[in-house]
């Protein structure tokens, strides 16, 4: 009877150590994964880029679109290019000219989107852009303009696209996505 009595207060230690231990050992498994996959394997440099392709989604002309401008020009990349995504080929021609009379250095491009989708149009400029640019041994970098509301609640109305470029883009291998907030 004595022995059952101290088996029964010890077995929970018996089972649970071991399984603490199995635990901390599989927690510690994808750390050594990432840390090798992180390592430096040689200490030669890796080829060096070429230039910076730098693209800018736009939604139209507002201090959020040129704040956002401003820094990539501070950047001093080969080659800026604004991307606007219209759904009507009247706001595509509108856009087009005060453009033109606003920022006449900074190539705009505009892509139509029939079904008011601007993640397909964008990405598969994107993907044109990153194919040509690995070409050339380039970066592309996608600086997405995010405005930032007074009341944080209010973020759920607004930013949503580009919260979605956003997601889209940071799985991209070749491809680094910045935001610029405007305050």
């Amino acid at each position: 009877m004595f022995f059952l009595t101290k088996f029964t207060q010890v077995w929970p230690v018996l089972i649970f150590i071991p399984a603490i231990v199995y635990i901390f050992y599989k927690i510690k498994e994808p750390y050594d994964s990432v840390g090798e996959q992180l390592r430096i394997q040689s200490l030669e440099d890796k080829e060096m880029i070429s230039g910076n392709v730098i693209m800018v989604p736009v939604a139209g002309i507002t201090q959020v679109v040129s704040n956002s401008l401003a820094y990539a020009k501070s950047l001093k990349p080969d080659r800026l290019i604004a991307v606007y995504v219209a759904f009507s080929r009247e706001d595509e021609k509108h856009l087009e000219e005060k453009w033109n009379k606003w920022q006449p250095d900074v190539r705009l491009v505009t892509l139509h989107s029939q079904y008011r989708s601007i993640i397909q149009p964008l990405t598969k400029f994107i993907d044109t852009v990153e194919h040509k640019a690995e070409e050339a041994n380039y970066q592309v970098t996608v600086i997405i303009p995010q405005f930032i509301l007074r009341k944080g609640w209010h973020n759920i109305l607004h930013n949503q696209s580009s919260l979605l470029i956003h997601a889209y883009l940071l799985y991209r291998r070749n491809v680094v996505v910045a935001t610029v907030p405007y305050h």
